[in-house]
């Protein structure tokens, strides 16, 4: 596991206190106000090279788990609500002027479905596959979401979610002797999520895909602290709340 940034990333300061008040009111004006500096200054950063989102799957998730609030108040109660899981694909000039590629968001749709909570869910359910291919479409899975924009698996240098909640990394990264289907690439994780992953409550462990970590070749896996810079015009920045590591793409 590389314990520092790779050439062309550095890392961004600006939140660096924005979250150390003890009063919850202080810590949320302090990110606002640090959002606005930091929005001010990343809107002068030249554009990436390339950027596109591309669908890959409709997933349905429970609706109390997606709005608690709404759901509790409301009249009428629809159980499930779709979310639609979406690859991103970027291609951008690193700080050393070298041009690098990011997927952010590469579901491995099959192995996503190993996750303890929807695993439980589909049992219960037990839907044909045509009824399935309905409630859950599947429009692209990875390998042909990169083939409808010409990238090649050996081209890719990153990838990133904004956490690790349902995902197995193994088949880009590999495990053990296979090197999986990104042989260049490697992980970009926060680390207090790569921390988290490998040490699960049980209350956690159910939204994270058993073993999606085990056997990955740590010299494949980049955590950082914080927030980071990946390159021109390309950010990620450490947006703490729904798990402790959470981080979100600014391009």
């Amino acid at each position: 596991m590389m314990s520092t940034l790779p050439a062309g990333m550095q890392p961004i300061n600006d939140f660096n206190q924005a979250r150390q008040h003890p009063s919850p009111l202080d810590r949320l004006a302090s990110v606002r106000k640090a959002a606005r500096g930091f929005r001010e200054r990343f809107l002068d950063e030249p554009c990436v090279l390339f950027y596109k989102s591309i669908d890959l799957i409709r997933v349905p998730y429970p609706t109390w788990y997606g709005y608690s609030g709404v759901y509790a108040q409301s009249a009428y109660r629809f159980p499930f609500i779709h979310i639609l899981n979406r690859l991103f694909v970027l291609q951008y000039l690193d700080l050393a002027g070298e041009v690098k590629t990011l997927l952010f968001s590469p579901s491995d749709v099959e192995g996503n479905r190993k996750t303890p909570f929807f695993d439980r869910l589909t049992s219960k359910i037990k839907l044909p596959r045509a009824a399935e291919n309905l409630i859950a479409p599947l429009y692209h899975d990875v390998e042909s979401a990169l083939a409808t924009v010409g990238i090649r698996p050996e081209q890719v240098d990153y990838i990133s979610y904004d956490h690790l909640h349902t995902q197995d990394v193994r088949r880009w990264l590999g495990s053990g002797k296979n090197t999986g289907f990104f042989p260049n690439a490697k992980l970009l994780v926060h680390r207090q999520e790569w921390i988290s992953t490998s040490a699960l409550l049980p209350c956690q462990a159910d939204w994270y895909c058993p073993n999606g970590i085990s056997g990955v070749d740590a010299s494949r896996v980049v955590c950082f602290d914080g927030s980071v810079q990946l390159g021109r015009g390309v950010a990620l920045l450490h947006t703490p709340g729904h798990t402790e590591g959470n981080h979100s793409l600014v391009a």
